[in-house]
This record gives structure tokens, C-alpha cells and sequence, in this order.
């Protein structure tokens, strides 16, 4: 099985400015324990939204893994 090597978090926060046209706003988190669980991510994602005063309508994660 291929090890994951590198994760990242992305937050998206959707918005709808005054045009009423929808804005995504982006917080990117590299470099993340590549043995994360979903359940540190969640956490991880209410502290983040405690500390920013934003709330986050999508959470991304991408993986990095070698093939060979």
C-alpha cells in the first residue's frame, strides 16, 4: 500500500457579496501529520473557527502519496 507523505486542509467559507455573486474565501493548512484522523480535522477545524470568528461551509483534504 502507498504511504500518504504530505496532507493538506482547505476551509472554504461561501459568501455572497453585494452584486449577489457567490465569493469563496480559502484558509490553507500545509504540512499537516500525514496520520491524521478525521475526527483531529474536525477539531481541529472548530478551533480554527473559534480563534477566526469564521465558519467554514467545506473542509478539503488532500493527500500527497508516493507511488513508487
Amino acid at each position: 500500500m502507498n504511504e500518504v507523505n504530505q496532507v493538506t486542509i482547505i476551509f472554504t467559507q461561501i459568501k455572497h457579496n453585494s452584486e449577489g455573486k457567490v465569493v469563496e474565501h480559502k484558509r490553507r493548512f500545509s504540512n499537516i501529520n500525514p496520520l491524521v484522523s478525521n475526527d483531529q480535522i474536525k477539531s481541529f477545524r472548530s478551533i480554527i473557527e473559534r480563534i477566526s470568528g469564521e465558519e467554514y461551509d467545506k473542509v478539503e483534504i488532500v493527500k500527497t502519496e508516493s507511488l513508487i
